[in-house]
């Protein structure tokens, strides 16, 4: 159950809203489903989608042996990013790259709690609401696992290469804090591992042999459930007559062009923001030239109509 309906205010169409995570903040499905629905169901809003996930980041500053350079850290950002988005809201969601793919232990779950404790700490600073999102559920069913390895002390080595395969109890972990502990601290905490599970369970039940995506980032259908979640707990919307919200979207022929101008202005504002990840946006645009591009696409956009 999200930690939300203890909260009674909801992000208005008018609201300038960041969002900061890992590779599934990265890669934005999600985000640019809602920016789609908005523009399909509500066109005269000023809603302000702002997407600036990093691929690999974490909140707890954790990194595992076999990762190829050390994990990017959120909290090498955030403030250039505060201060260069100047938000009303943040949503954030982090969790899946801290376990560092690990059994439990308490000495990575406290590092994640500071992690996240502090990061809602620096939103509070900057004078915008946050919101978080439990992590999406890790799905071994999914995984590729490869062979074994272990680690000079013969002990199992593990990487997102190769996970503890009951690394989703973690997660689990992760987000019953989430949803206790920090709730209190957050203007919304809201839970989108249990709807993804559910959606998850039902698709198997349905094709034994479904797919979830590769066991880590979930496919445009779980983006989809994300989506859905948000628009439901954190603006109130009313979606129950769109019970596959991707495939919906994905079918209004204005879609293509959305999805254009988010990538345009995902990579625009991470590199203009700054971030720790040795791999650029090479195709990155200058943040005004991006700006600009992404208004004619605008306009593209508000000519095809719902």
């Amino acid at each position: 159950m999200s930690a939300w309906e203890h909260k009674q205010n909801r992000v208005p169409l008018t609201a300038r809203i960041l969002f900061l995570g890992d590779s599934v903040t990265d890669n934005g499905l999600y985000i640019a489903y809602l920016d789609a629905y908005f523009r399909c169901y509500h066109p005269g809003r000023e809603l302000s989608l702002i997407p600036l996930g990093v691929s690999s980041e974490t909140a707890s500053g954790l990194s595992e042996t076999k990762h190829p350079f050390p994990r990017p850290c959120v909290h090498d950002r955030v403030e250039e990013a505060l201060q260069k988005t100047t938000p009303d809201w943040v949503i954030c969601c982090y969790g899946m790259n801290d376990g560092i793919y690990h059994p439990l232990s308490e000495e990575r779950l406290q590092a994640y709690q500071t992690g996240m404790s502090t990061l809602l700490q620096k939103i509070k600073a900057a004078g915008a609401k946050a919101v978080v999102l439990t992590p999406p559920p890790f799905d071994a069913v999914s995984f590729a696992f490869p062979p074994p390895r272990t680690g000079e002390d013969g002990k199992p080595d593990y990487s997102y290469l190769s996970p503890y395969r009951e690394y989703d109890a973690v997660l689990e972990a992760y987000a019953q804090w989430l949803l206790s502990d920090l709730a209190p601290a957050a203007d919304g905490v809201i839970d989108i591992r249990t709807p993804l599970l559910h959606a998850t369970a039902s698709q198997r039940n349905r094709k034994p042999g479904y797919s979830s995506g590769d066991g880590i980032h979930p496919n445009a259908f779980g983006h989809g459930i994300i989506a859905r979640t948000l628009l439901s707990e954190l603006f109130g919307e009313d979606i129950a007559g769109i019970p596959d919200l991707a495939a919906a979207l994905e079918h209004w022929a204005g879609f293509p062009l959305v999805l254009q101008r988010h990538r345009i202005l995902a990579d625009a504002w991470k590199e203009h923001v700054g971030h720790s990840h040795p791999v650029k946006a090479a195709e990155a645009l200058p943040l005004e030239k991006a700006l600009t591009a992404a208004r004619r696409l605008e306009q593209e956009i508000a000519c095809i109509g719902r």
